[in-house]
Parts: structure tokens; C-alpha cells; sequence
């Protein structure tokens, strides 16, 4: 199974009033081909309104040339737009972690990569023990922008020792790192991850509609740490 992943936020140890949460968000598609023509359909369509909202060239280049989605560029009407576009062809599934800094010690939080992977490993264990992952073999694809290059490496075998030779949960976890301009899939975690973040910096802001989709089933249960 392909799971693309992408995160918001930041794993930080102090002022944590200003850096409080960490969000990665998780896409498990159905049917990986319908998702992307899906991604291609809402670029088609929004183009010129995207183009508009790209304040600092993050989705256009210089030349007016579409590069990637990039959540943190969309205003909330465009969010809004962009769940209920998703969300109408039911190809995908969206997971949440939530790492609330504040209530950490500074020892579980030291270490961004340790913790990226920790919690990924609990997420992935509550979905597979919950059947919202059902194959023995995840190919994972994450944003490569936030991680240093020794660390691609320990999340594989960390995974496989936890999920595989521990819990025996699976056969096999892969982690591949793309730049996400290059992934579309992982545009689309990308841009999740920063809705879910802009609701909890703005007091709930997207509380209503995020809670339609968990009832629907679009979004799973949300996974926070620590609770």
C-alpha cells in the first residue's frame, strides 16, 4: 500500500507556547491512479484562482508556471474548496497525528527525527489494529524538506523492527523521501497537514467541517500524542 506524508507545524522543545503543535497528515488512497487525475482535475480548474492567492511563488514560478500545491498559500476559502473537491470522490482516506508540545518533556521532543518516527510507528500500529490499513506491505512516501539525510535512513529499519519482527503486524515497510514538487500525492498531505494546523492555531476555525468528513469516514479518528 502507498501512504504519502507530509507535516505542519514543529517538533519544538522550547517556546512552546508559539510552537505548540505538530501535525503530520497521512493519505491512504484507494485507488492511487483516481486520486491523481483528481489532483490534475482541481489544478485544471482552479488554475487562475490559485495563481491569485500565490503571494510569494511558492505554487508559480517567476514565469506564471505551475510548480505544487502548497496549503500554507491557500486561504480558507480555497480549503474549503479543496476538502469538498477531494472528498467528493471518496479515493482516499486522510489520518491525523497530533503532537501537542506543550504537554511533553523536553527529552521526548529533543530530537525531531526520533520523534517523527516514534510517532508514526504508534499511528501506523492503531491503523492496522483498527483495519484502516489492511495490506502486509506500506511503501511510504514523505516530504524530504524537514528531514536530514542520516535519518532517512533509520526510519525503515526502525519500522521493521517494530512492525515486522516485534509486533509482526506486517511483512515489510519502505520509506522513500521525494521533494514534494515532484510527488502529488504528497501535495495533497501537504496541504491536509496545514488545514488541520490552521485550525488549531485559529481556535477551530475548520472544527465544523473537519468533523463532517470524520462522520462521513473521509477522515479517520484523529490520533493525538499525548493523550
Amino acid at each position: 500500500m502507498e501512504i504519502y506524508i507530509d507535516e505542519s507545524g514543529s517538533v519544538h522543545p522550547t517556546n512552546k507556547r508559539l510552537n505548540r503543535y505538530f501535525i503530520i497528515g497521512i493519505i491512504l488512497p484507494n485507488d492511487k491512479k483516481k486520486l491523481l487525475r483528481t489532483y490534475k482535475l482541481f489544478v485544471r480548474k482552479n488554475y487562475n484562482e490559485l495563481s491569485k492567492i500565490d503571494k510569494e511563488n511558492k505554487m508559480f514560478d517567476a514565469n506564471g508556471k505551475f510548480k505544487e500545491l502548497k496549503g500554507s498559500c491557500f486561504n480558507k476559502d480555497m480549503k474549503l474548496k479543496f476538502m469538498d473537491f477531494f472528498f467528493q470522490k471518496q479515493e482516499f482516506k486522510v489520518g491525523y497525528i497530533i503532537l501537542d508540545n506543550s504537554k511533553l518533556q523536553e527529552r521526548f521532543i529533543s530530537n525531531k527525527a526520533r520523534t517523527f518516527n516514534y510517532l508514526l510507528k504508534l499511528f501506523l500500529t492503531y491503523a492496522i489494529q483498527k483495519k484502516y490499513i489492511t495490506n502486509q506491505k506500506l511503501f511510504l512516501n514523505i516530504d524530504e524538506r524537514n528531514v536530514k539525510t542520516e535519518s532517512k535512513y533509520s526510519l525503515e529499519d526502525y519500522l521493521y523492527q517494530e512492525l515486522c519482527l516485534n509486533l509482526n503486524i506486517i511483512q515489510n515497510a519502505n520509506a522513500k523521501y521525494y521533494d514534494s514538487a515532484q510527488n502529488k500525492l504528497i501535495q495533497v498531505a501537504d496541504v491536509f497537514s496545514n488545514i488541520m494546523y490552521s485550525n488549531l492555531v485559529t481556535d477551530g476555525n475548520y472544527s465544523f467541517y473537519i468533523n463532517q468528513y470524520i462522520k462521513k469516514g473521509y477522515i479517520l479518528p484523529l490520533f493525538i500524542f499525548p493523550k
